[in-house]
């Protein structure tokens, strides 16, 4: 058994050595001589400001290291070098499959943990989020209790997963913690001050995504500030970035216009094609409201051009497409007409096949069926060669299949949710909703000796905020709007620590499920027994039981329900109907 753990070990450091090794990589003589940490330092100056030179030391550290044995310092190497690659829209990932191989045994501090980390982070640049959200959950269950650096740096990726997805309301609070977390360390000895600025990155950019541009500017300006105090410009550029979409929002275009020309240069010179796509798109919009058709489009011109080099396409981009087909079709030039079609057809093949963004406008004015029935009389008129012709109703065949199968896919869900909605019905007429773990049910509840004994707060306290809760409840002041957490606490004379832990030990939920099943459960109630209810808008709905928007109102009750309100409200109407027939 020992000889046999030996040779295990012996292959194992094999592999550590050897794997994946930098075919024809040499040291630059100028390089040969600095130490590991005069080599770190230039990293991570360059890191995301010339992801070349970045990856060049990265690539000598790890050679160093190699020849050295320094597993540490090996296992750094291949993280860094992954994580350039990634940036730079590379292959990345041989180099974190082989991290993730030689560190799948390690138990320390960083690792196997930030192996995942990396891993995940490349399948979120392809936008396989679903893997790279198993990947992240392996990450924090490796890091555990052992690394809160690594703890938050994971909140902050779910955050970036859940933005993706057009989950922006629920990622805020995330960033808001990494933030906080970050903010704090930045005072110790243990600083990480790339890390802090980004996070203060994070941050804004959630809250531009969120439509609270003031708010985004506000930590924009946080952001250069730092830059300049500690000396680092990781993220200077892209800070004045979203300055300038924040100041395109608020209207003021020569700001805007002046803070995105500033960050092209850079972002040219790293390669960085995605947001010199977004920075040329919105230069194009400032275009537009200048009334400049002539700078409009060729703006929009080199945005497409560079989306389709990096194959990123936004969902905010989508319109640039409608002024190109509109501007040709006018002109009478059809090729380029057609051109711009297909461009707009490939964009949404892409943003669909992603589900990377599930945006109410991604289809406006040319909605697909108008485009394919556009694309036929196009393509008879041009009266192209026999190959041309074939080609281009194959395209054609191929979205009207893709439209098929959206239609198809789109009709069972609709089923779904009318399912659902009449079994919302008939528990209701059975049992009326109560409040989840309403204050009653939870007295009600046996409670183990021994887990009253593992309860994070004493019996005191957690009485006191028990029967402030039930005020809560039976007022229904959970139907008041923006309320957080650390609002309720204010409001009940204790702190969000306190109240957090005590909703979650007495209603087994988190606060955000406590509030919106208050919510859903007590509106649910209002539809079955007011009528007057079923004319309301959805938005009128939404605004009355607290809901900033329709669309929030919307998930939560379908989350919660299986069904949307509209399709609940609808079922009754039927009900009625066939009650009174």
């Amino acid at each position: 058994m020992h000889k046999l753990s030996l040779i295990t070990l012996f292959f194992l450091n094999l592999n550590l050595y050897f794997s994946q090794s930098i075919k024809n990589f040499h040291i630059p003589d100028s390089l040969k001589t600095k130490s590991f940490e005069k080599l770190e330092n230039s990293y991570n100056k360059v890191f995301r400001i010339d992801n070349n030179k970045a990856e060049l030391y990265a690539n000598v550290i790890l050679s160093k290291a190699k020849r050295e044995k320094n597993n540490n310092l090996i296992y750094d190497g291949y993280y860094r070098i992954a994580h350039t690659r990634g940036l730079k829209a590379e292959n990345g990932h041989p180099y974190a499959d082989t991290l993730l191989n030689i560190t799948r045994s390690v138990n320390n501090r960083d690792y196997p943990a930030k192996a995942y980390i990396i891993k995940g982070i490349l399948l979120n640049y392809e936008f396989k989020y679903n893997k790279a959200l198993d990947y992240y959950i392996n990450a924090q269950k490796s890091a555990a209790d052992k690394n809160p650096d690594q703890f938050y740096y994971i909140k902050k990726l779910v955050g970036i997963l859940k933005t993706a997805t057009g989950e922006n309301e629920e990622a805020l609070p995330l960033f808001l913690e990494y933030y906080n977390y970050e903010k704090q360390k930045i005072q110790t000895k243990d600083k990480d001050i790339k890390s802090y600025i980004g996070s203060i990155f994070s941050l804004s950019n959630s809250y531009s995504k969120n439509k609270n541009y003031q708010q985004s500017k506000l930590y924009n300006q946080i952001g250069l500030a730092e830059c300049k105090k500690y000396n680092d410009y990781t993220h200077y550029t892209y800070f004045v970035m979203s300055d300038g979409i924040a100041d395109y929002y608020l209207k003021n275009y020569n700001l805007s216009s002046l803070n995105l020309l500033k960050t092209e240069t850079d972002l040219l010179r790293n390669k960085d094609y995605a947001n010199l796509s977004i920075i040329y798109y919105y230069l194009g919009k400032i275009a537009a409201a200048a009334k400049n058709d002539k700078d409009e489009l060729g703006y929009f011109i080199k945005s497409d051009s560079l989306s389709f080099v990096s194959s990123e396409f936004l969902p905010v981009t989508r319109d640039q497409y409608e002024v190109l087909i509109d501007y040709y079709k006018k002109k009478g030039d059809k090729e380029k007409q057609l051109k711009y079609i297909d461009r707009l057809f490939y964009a949404d093949s892409i943003m669909n096949s992603s589900r990377q963004y599930l945006s109410k406008e991604i289809y406006k004015k040319y909605d697909t069926p108008i485009l394919f029935k556009e694309k036929e009389k196009l393509i008879d008129n041009l009266n192209h060669t026999n190959f041309l012709l074939y080609w281009m109703l194959s395209i054609g065949f191929i979205a009207l299949v893709i439209l098929i199968y959206v239609y198809v896919k789109n009709r069972k869900k609709i089923k779904e949710y009318q399912k659902q909605a009449e079994i919302l019905l008939l528990k209701s007429k059975q049992s009326v909703f109560a409040a989840p773990d309403s204050i009653n049910n939870f007295e009600e509840k046996e409670v183990p000796r021994d887990e009253k004994a593992k309860s994070i707060l004493s019996d005191e306290k957690l009485q006191n905020i028990k029967l402030k809760l039930e005020d809560f409840e039976n007022n229904k002041m959970f139907l008041n709007k923006n309320i957080t957490v650390d609002s309720l606490a204010r409001d009940l004379s204790t702190n969000r620590d306190y109240l957090s832990k005590s909703v979650n030990e007495l209603k087994e939920m988190n606060f955000s499920k406590y509030l919106n099943e208050l919510r859903i459960n007590y509106i649910v109630e209002e539809l079955n027994k007011n009528e007057k209810l079923w004319k309301h808008t959805i938005s009128a709905i939404a605004d009355d039981i607290g809901y900033n928007n329709s669309e929030s109102f919307s998930n939560a009750f379908r989350k919660i329900t299986g069904t949307l309100p509209s399709y609940y409200i609808k079922v009754l109407q039927e009900n009625k109907k066939n009650s009174a027939q």
